[in-house]
């Protein structure tokens, strides 16, 4: 059915939900992209400025979000979890990369990094 309460072809309906699936999917690769890019920018501060890149209460502080986001919103508090530490593994790599080099072997494209030991 659609929005006018009205029957559909099932494929028509259905192709209409893959263009939205697509539509989100790329608005969150879109999120993706821009929180690694704020975290090679977190990286290059640490660097500058001789900071550890390990901040384990902070990475604390985003899991407890992101469960208590899973909690009010009917998500899978596991799923969110291990999509959070994918998303934290990768931004440790990141940051490492940059402090360790001084963004030398990644010209600022933290994509092209080999992967580095995932911190828990």
């Amino acid at each position: 059915m659609n929005d006018n309460n009205t029957v559909t072809d099932p494929e028509t309906a259905l192709e209409a939900l893959r263009v939205e699936l697509d539509r989100v999917d790329r608005a969150l690769l879109d999120d993706v992209r821009d929180r690694l890019a704020l975290c090679t920018r977190v990286a290059e501060l640490k660097q500058q400025h001789d900071i550890a890149v390990l901040q384990p209460g902070r990475m604390q502080l985003v899991q407890r979000r992101a469960r208590d986001y899973a909690e009010r919103h009917g998500l899978s508090a596991e799923f969110v979890r291990e999509l959070y530490d994918l998303l934290i593994g990768e931004a440790c790599r990141v940051e490492d990369l940059i402090v360790a080099d001084g963004d030398a072997t990644t010209g600022g494209d933290p994509s092209v990094a080999a992967p580095a030991e995932r911190r828990s």
